[in-house]
């Protein structure tokens, strides 16, 4: 029994040294998948702003639906308190909309919600227009409010020239302001509820059947399966003969939400698939096996000591501590050791008393491969006291260079200054004369 206990005892020593003897695993990150089927493609972690792909980002191109992204997130802004409003659809709304269209017609009554599914989650024309007018005044309006979103958010390549695609040579866009402007609409929830809606049903109305739209982005609503992927939530999709196929979406999968476009695809010919859903598909596997989450610092972490001013301990000292979890999108060959830089922001660059053991004192910053890619809070792990004798000396040494001190300054010096002037110029009670006169006097009398 003895020896039995004996051997299993050598035999797990001998596996333990084995596996300490071994080298650790490597991982190789696999290629992102290519294709000539995309002129412009764009694939970023919308948590750190992680780039993980891109193709021909800065590349004019002619937007086609995706301007429908930029539509949606400002109608949805400007009428998210007024979705069970009641509107009238008037001429102004749909004169001259081609293109793809749900039918609207004059004097006919729908609710502001009615007409935000069927310009955002069904992509049609007419609607994108008649929202357009709603929000802003009218279509033309409304189009300088894009232009000026633009400016906001810095997509310096784009310009529009209307809200539904439908193409003009003079409105243009790269694939990266394309990700600049879905991220402002991913953080639009009405915007996101909506794009992410398979069908949605418009109600009998006063001129027109019951209608049923169906999410023109097959990523959300693909019946066939050919191109429905179950992680995907909104954004938009759509074609132009000029423009291609520009297909954007989010995929939300073990944590991550990964911001994926493609532009400029061509259209499928007969029988075949469609390249740009197949291929953003590929893409958004590809991410899927080759990045994920890890925890580069849990909560508790010291990550460094500083000295903290204003004890009036020559060496007071604080632990600096990681509030939460860090954790950070990376590739599966990325070494935290080698490939990460940390960097502290103290608040005011320094930590000085008093302080609280949990105060927040700054944040902790990481960067891979140049790219920010999180942050966490920064505390402290124990009180510290103010000493009250330095406090008045600062408190003293900021009067003397403050703006009220100065100014009191300047007019004491200026009406000491007059004072003199007077006083000379006058000869009076304290002048140069009647200081001469009473000396004459104590002389001679």
């Amino acid at each position: 029994m003895k020896n039995t206990v004996r051997h299993i005892v050598a035999l797990f020593m001998s596996v333990v040294l084995l596996l300490v003897g071994l080298p650790l695993p490597t991982y190789a990150l696999e290629s992102p998948p290519e294709t000539n089927d995309v002129g412009s493609a764009y694939l970023c972690n919308l948590e750190n702003n992680l780039i993980l792909y891109e193709k021909n980002a800065d590349t004019l191109l002619y937007p086609a639906s995706g301007v429908k992204i930029m539509t949606g997130l400002l109608a949805c802004r400007a009428l998210a308190e007024r979705t069970k409003e009641s509107v009238t659809i008037t001429e102004g709304m749909i004169t001259g909309v081609t293109g793809r269209k749900m039918g609207l017609a004059k004097g006919e009554v729908l609710t502001v919600n009615d007409l935000l599914y069927a310009a955002i989650c069904g992509g049609y024309n007419d609607a994108a227009c008649a929202v357009a007018c709603l929000a802003s005044g009218s279509v033309a309006a409304f189009v300088q409010d894009m232009n000026r979103e633009c400016e906001r958010i810095g997509t310096a390549k784009t310009k529009f020239t209307n809200p539904t695609g439908l193409h003009d040579p003079a409105m243009i866009t790269c694939v990266r302001d394309m990700a600049l402007i879905a991220r402002e609409a991913y953080g639009n929830s009405l915007f996101m509820v909506i794009s992410s809606t398979r069908t949605y049903t418009v109600p009998e109305t006063n001129v027109s059947a019951a209608r049923l739209i169906t999410n023109r982005n097959a990523l959300i609503s693909d019946s066939s399966r050919n191109y429905y992927n179950g992680y995907c939530r909104g954004m938009n999709a759509g074609m132009t003969d000029e423009g291609g196929w520009c297909v954007v979406t989010v995929s939300e999968r073990d944590g991550a939400s990964n911001l994926a476009i493609v532009m400029a695809a061509r259209d499928a010919k007969q029988n075949e698939l469609v390249p740009a859903y197949t291929y953003i598909n590929r893409l958004l596997s590809w991410a899927n096996r080759n990045y994920s989450y890890r925890t580069i610092l849990q909560a508790g972490d010291t990550v460094d000591t500083r000295k903290v001013a204003m004890t009036g301990i020559s060496k007071s000292e604080a632990n600096v501590l990681v509030a939460t979890d860090l954790k950070v999108y990376l590739p599966a060959d990325a070494d935290p050791m080698t490939d990460l830089t940390t960097v502290l922001q103290l608040r005011g660059g320094k930590l000085e008393a008093p302080l609280l053991a949990g105060d927040e004192v700054g944040e902790v910053f990481v960067t891979y491969n140049g790219q920010a890619v999180g942050k966490a809070k920064l505390t402290v792990d124990e009180d510290f006291a103010r000493n009250g004798f330095l406090d008045g000396m600062q408190s003293f040494r900021s009067y003397l260079v403050s703006r009220a001190f100065i100014a009191t300054a300047v007019c004491f010096t200026i009406l000491l200054l007059l004072f003199l002037r007077m006083t000379r110029s006058r000869g009076g009670r304290y002048g140069i004369r009647t200081v001469r006169r009473r000396r004459y006097r104590r002389r001679f009398h």
